[in-house]
């Protein structure tokens, strides 16, 4: 009998089954995940509507937002950064290449996952601005960020 060659499978030791239908988070809000990174990537913990997702960075790229053609079939999700300072130049990418302040263990904050229209893996930075006063991980989620009234400042960085 032949084999289907996709589906949404779990694979455990190279055996492939059916996975079961279950909750995608944890009752703690932590996406309910088991990976074991075979090819040894960096991953990282992002927040998304208040519940913590983890993903990985493949690299930044370039995107002609300037050329609306261009910018239109490059698809991208937006991705906030919480930050204590950043500069962007006219085209808005950063200062001089000068990486911004960030605040310290905050996490990235994403407005999509998989599944969603507005999901794409290439991710649109957007620096929000917050004073030193700031306590990490108090802004969970894009309405967070919007609703905050710190400066929020979109850049033409775009990252895989």
């Amino acid at each position: 009998m032949p084999q289907p060659e996709e589906g949404r499978w779990e694979i455990s030791n190279g055996d492939i089954r059916e996975r079961a239908a279950r909750d995608s988070f944890r009752p703690d809000a932590v996406e309910d995940l088991t990976y074991s990174n075979p090819f040894g990537l960096e991953l990282e913990r992002v927040w998304f509507d208040g519940k913590v997702v983890y993903a990985v960075e493949l690299g930044e790229l370039e995107v002609d937002f300037d050329d609306e053609r261009k910018a239109r079939n490059a698809k991208v999700a937006q991705e906030y950064q919480v930050v204590r300072s950043v500069e962007l130049d006219d085209d808005g990418k950063l200062k001089d290449g000068k990486e911004p302040e960030r605040v310290e263990g905050q996490f990235n904050i994403y407005d999509s996952v998989p599944g969603m229209d507005e999901y794409s893996p290439l991710w649109q930075f957007n620096y929000v601005v917050v004073p030193a006063d700031y306590e990490a991980n108090t802004l969970r989620s894009e309405a967070d960020c919007v609703q905050s009234g710190h400066r929020i400042l979109k850049s033409t960085v775009v990252e895989n």
